[in-house]
C-alpha cells in the first residue's frame, strides 16, 4: 500500500476541500436556497441567474467530500490499528452529514448577505418619505422597497458585480441621521 504511506504528507489536505466546497455553497450555489425562502413567503429575495448544474454539483461535491474524508480514516485504520484498511470508510456517513450542515450554514449566511442589503435599501426608502412628511403605510414602503432593491441588484448582475454590491450594502452601517437622533435623546 504505497499510497497510505504517502498519506503523511497530504494528511490536511481534505481540511482545504472542505473550505473550497463551503466557498462552492457560499458563493455560486447559494441561488437555490433563496428560491426556497422564496417558495415560504420571503418578500426581500432576489434570485440571481442561476446555472442548471447547481444542485446536482452540490449532491456530488458532497459525496466525493465524504469519501475524501474518509481517507484519513483508512490511513489510521493502517498506521495504528491492525483492522483492515476499508473500515475507515465508515467514517464517510458522518462526513457527508458535515458535508450538509456545511451546505446549510454556508447557502444560510449569504442569505443573510441579502437579508442585510434588503433592510439598508428599507432604511433608505423609509428615511427618504419621512423626511418629506410624506408618511406611507408600512405596505406602501415594502412595495417600493421591493422594487428599489430588485431594481439596483438587476442593474449590479447585468455589470457582473452583484455579490460585490450585495457585500457593501449588507456591511454598510449607514443609518439616516433622524433614527440616529432618536436613539440617542431616547437614552436621557
Amino acid at each position: 500500500m504505497e499510497i497510505l504511506n504517502s498519506m503523511d504528507y497530504w494528511f490536511w489536505t481534505p481540511v482545504l476541500f472542505w473550505v473550497g466546497l463551503f466557498f462552492w455553497f457560499y458563493r455560486v450555489s447559494y441561488p437555490t436556497y433563496l428560491k426556497k425562502l422564496l417558495k415560504k413567503g420571503q418578500k426581500w429575495v432576489y434570485i440571481p441567474s442561476i446555472k442548471g448544474f447547481c444542485v446536482p454539483c452540490d449532491v456530488i461535491f458532497t459525496l466525493l467530500m465524504a469519501l475524501t474524508s474518509g481517507v484519513p480514516a483508512v490511513w489510521v485504520l493502517h498506521k495504528w490499528t491492525s483492522l483492515p484498511w476499508f473500515y475507515g470508510f465508515a467514517a464517510s456517513p458522518v462526513f457527508l452529514i458535515v458535508g450538509c450542515v456545511v451546505c446549510q450554514k454556508a447557502k444560510s449566511k449569504a442569505a443573510d448577505l441579502y437579508k442585510s442589503a434588503y433592510f439598508l435599501e428599507y432604511r433608505k426608502v423609509r428615511y427618504a418619505y419621512e423626511s418629506k412628511g410624506n408618511f406611507r403605510s408600512e405596505m406602501d414602503v415594502q412595495n417600493q422597497t421591493i422594487w428599489s432593491f430588485t431594481k439596483k441588484l438587476k442593474n449590479a448582475e447585468s455589470h457582473g458585480r452583484l455579490w460585490k454590491y450585495v457585500n457593501a450594502m449588507a456591511k454598510s452601517k449607514k443609518i439616516p441621521p433622524d433614527v440616529y437622533a432618536e436613539t440617542n435623546y431616547a437614552n436621557e
